[in-house]
């Protein structure tokens, strides 16, 4: 029987060099910071809904220049998928979020080599792998990073249709609140000009 593995103390370096896949469910309840962030009029059952997850590591060899020695660098693709309940920054009720995303991680031996490595690459992040390698804590950081900055409905179950859909069921655009009415500097010349 193979022992369970430790998501909170992986050898992430293994992973990477053996290219071993890790897929699975996480509960939100296991996630501290996902919980907190969760709506509070959420249904009971949001601690119980679960993230799905892959991990993927694989290796990668690359000589710097010709005759130099081969230099192997470690990758780590991780998806993440699931929802998470949040207040509508509109109607102020509880929705579920789908959470969907995948992100590929080179993983270097420390810290100071992740701050040292360029920044140059969209396609990859830096990470610092480790003996006792949190993958917890990466998925939880993947989904809050995931998350909206003004978390919405498509359309407000307590705001009336005809506020959301014109009369041709076309969706409008939402209004943009009306900035305060200030005077033109210009209008507020020739009003004292006029004055004399």
């Amino acid at each position: 029987m193979t022992q369970p593995i430790d998501l909170r103390a992986l050898d992430l370096f293994a992973l990477c060099r053996k290219g071993e896949s890790l897929a699975g469910d996480v509960a939100v309840r296991d996630l501290p910071r996902i919980l907190a962030e969760t709506a509070a009029q959420a249904p009971a059952s949001a601690p119980d809904e679960t993230f799905a997850y892959t991990a993927t590591g694989f290796v990668r060899e690359e000589a710097a220049e010709p005759g130099a020695a081969v230099a192997q660098r470690l990758f780590l693709d991780v998806t993440v998928r699931g929802r998470m309940w949040l207040d509508c920054q509109r109607c102020l009720t509880p929705y579920a979020q789908p959470i969907e995303t995948s992100t590929r991680f080179e993983v270097v031996e420390s810290e100071e080599a992740a701050d040292a490595a360029p920044m140059d690459d969209d396609e990859v992040d830096v990470i610092a792998g480790s003996k006792r390698f949190s993958l917890l804590e990466l998925i939880e950081d993947e989904v809050l990073l995931a998350l909206p900055v003004a978390p919405k409905h498509d359309v407000c179950p307590t705001v009336h249709e005809s506020l959301v859909t014109g009369s041709d069921g076309e969706a409008r655009p939402e209004a943009e609140p009306e900035e305060e009415k200030r005077p033109s500097p210009f209008a507020v010349l020739a009003g004292l000009k006029t004055r004399h």
